[in-house]
């Protein structure tokens, strides 16, 4: 289950630091991300198993996601970050229809790990990008 959604959305990238020049991703549709939470279990001795509960810690976040649009054939910027494996800063807003300047979007880097193209027979194509969080992501304001 994705813990943040955004339909008919737009996703910018950086792709080389000082990660102030973005570029809008061509024809993004939707994108998903996971957040998730690593646990430790603590388990001390105990001489009687009807005492022996697990007490748990939070330790590790990750975030991954994926997003999925319509291929544009005049822009290769998805695959060739692709194929580089380097770190690109992504910026997501949950609306296509929000502005670029004094938005909430949600920013963090990443690793482009996956591409997939596909042609349906009802005549379009797809073009859908896979994604790693290298660091935190965090919840922003653009202005």
């Amino acid at each position: 289950m994705a813990a943040i959604v955004g339909i008919d959305a737009r996703i910018d990238m950086s792709t080389a630091d000082p990660w102030t020049v973005w570029n809008e991703l061509p024809e993004r549709n939707e994108f998903s991300i996971s957040i998730s939470v690593d646990t430790a279990e603590y388990k001390p001795f105990v001489a009687n198993l009807a005492a022996a509960w697990i007490t748990k810690a939070r330790t590790w976040m990750s975030w991954s996601g994926s997003a999925s649009g319509y291929f544009d054939d005049a822009d290769d910027t998805i695959f060739d970050q692709v194929v580089a494996g380097s770190t690109v800063k992504l910026r997501f807003y949950v609306s296509r229809y929000e502005s670029a300047q004094s938005s909430d979007v949600w920013e963090g880097f990443a690793v482009l790990t996956s591409v997939d193209h596909s042609v349906s027979t009802d005549d379009y194509a797809t073009l859908d990008v896979d994604f790693e969080g290298q660091g935190e992501l965090i919840r922003t304001t653009v202005v």
